[in-house]
């Protein structure tokens, strides 16, 4: 996947998140550059849920990376909005 696919990608699941939860459009972001390009979704004390390419060992994918250093990869199949979901669903897990 090169640069232009990630951003093609990173933009259309901050689209589907704020189409499915408009009240998380003040917390979520674009991360661009280094050291990764994904979304953040920006919860309370510092903490962050991301979705992000990242390398795990010598694997480097697309993760979902959560505030208890939970790195989970996709699911084959997974759609723009299946992911959304689980950013959302994190976010509402570790929201205090």
């Amino acid at each position: 996947m090169d640069a232009i696919n990630h951003t093609m990608l990173v933009n259309r699941v901050l689209s589907s998140i704020k189409q499915q939860r408009p009240d998380l459009s003040e917390h979520v972001s674009h991360m661009s550059g280094s050291p990764a390009v994904g979304v953040k979704l920006q919860l309370s004390r510092d903490r962050s849920i991301m979705f992000a390419w990242v390398r795990d060992k010598s694997v480097v994918q697309w993760m979902i990376a959560t505030p208890d250093q939970t790195l989970t990869p996709l699911r084959s199949g997974e759609t723009v909005d299946d992911i959304a979901s689980r950013l959302i669903e994190a976010f509402d897990r570790f929201a205090d």
